[in-house]
């Protein structure tokens, strides 16, 4: 108990840079006298604290705050980048631009994954053994779910290693360092071009996603609607299930726009209105937001410049002047590709 007083005192002090000086902090000998503790107790405290990724102990230099650390400190990393990667665009495009890196002296180890089938717990040891290489980034867009992850991405930080995102895993990426597609403006443009189309109401069939991504395209979708306006239609079924799918679309008025999360989910959709008699463009509209992996739509759907994005990540990576706990927060427009669906 009386250390957990000591840590939180600690703690607070060194947020409010109250004991740090060119972000590093006292010697332990000095932080003993100051909170009347021994030196064993201080290494305690220290080591509380560079397990949660606040501290940064480099051996014969002292204790930094993370992030803080000077240039002339940094540890030397691998010219090695990890990347977790779904079997999509993203995948398809580092495999193409990765030779440019490579002829600049940077090796890529991947992780290929994919939607239905990611494991967690293996992506966590591709990111441990990252860790003990001395990776200099990992790019990740096949992240587990948060909070799980999330101290664990700062103590990667804190080792000096670039944690960088390709797709949300937590509401906020503020932040992060992360280079988005911009879900909510796909959601926002998918609404827009089907009251363009002359569509009066709209619904978001997010097949089985309860990712954050998800939660964007819908944002950007109701962020619109009331202005254009377009009713959006509540209770659409969050299941790639054709039933459910079927039993929704039987209570939809015509000139229904539905907006789908994958092609997958699309090509679902328009087969299963067309069971129930219903016409494409004349009772409903489709669009997808993303192609599905090794799914060549054929209907209208939403696209992003993928190539921009990870020569952008993979830019951020390979910059020695930027650091493992730079916030950025960059988004990439969506496209509409028209396949006359909508």
């Amino acid at each position: 108990m009386v250390q957990q007083k000591l840590v939180k005192a600690f703690q607070k002090e060194i947020e409010s840079g109250a004991i740090v000086e060119n972000g590093q902090i006292p010697t332990f000998r000095d932080l003993s006298r100051r909170y009347s503790c021994s030196v064993t107790t201080v290494k305690r405290m220290v080591d509380d604290l560079a397990r949660l990724g606040l501290l940064r102990v480099i051996r014969g230099r002292g204790t930094f705050v993370a992030g803080q650390e000077k240039e002339a400190v940094a540890p030397e990393r691998s010219q090695l980048i990890g990347a977790i990667i779904l079997d999509d665009q993203f995948l398809d495009t580092l495999e193409q631009c990765k030779d440019d890196f490579l002829g600049q002296g940077w090796m890529f180890s991947i992780y290929r994954s994919t939607p239905d089938a990611q494991s967690p717990e293996r992506e966590r040891s591709f990111l441990r053994k990252a860790q003990e290489l001395a990776f200099s980034a990992i790019v990740i867009e096949a992240s587990p779910i948060a909070p799980v992850n999330t101290d664990f991405f700062r103590r990667m930080r804190s080792d000096g290693m670039k944690v960088i995102h390709l797709s949300p895993y937590i509401d906020d990426m503020s932040a992060e360092c992360a280079f988005l597609p911009d879900f909510r403006s796909a959601g926002l443009l998918a609404a827009v071009k089907a009251a363009l189309a002359g569509y009066e109401s709209i619904t978001f069939f997010p097949a089985d996603s309860r990712a954050p991504f998800s939660r964007l395209v819908d944002a950007g979708i109701r962020q619109i609607a009331g202005e254009i306006p377009l009713a959006v239609l509540e209770n659409a079924p969050a299941t790639r299930d054709p039933e459910a799918v079927r039993a929704f679309l039987r209570t939809v008025p015509r000139r229904t726009a539905v907006v789908c999360l994958d092609s997958e989910m699309g090509s679902c959709t328009i087969r299963c209105a067309q069971e129930e008699g219903m016409e494409i463009r004349k009772d409903f509209g489709v669009v997808s937001i993303m192609e599905s992996p090794g799914d060549k739509s054929t209907h209208s759907f939403m696209t992003f410049d993928f190539e921009k994005i990870t020569r952008d990540a993979l830019n951020f990576a390979i910059d020695r002047n930027r650091s493992p706990f730079e916030a950025v927060c960059h988004c990439y427009p969506a496209h509409f590709c028209d396949l006359n669906t909508l």
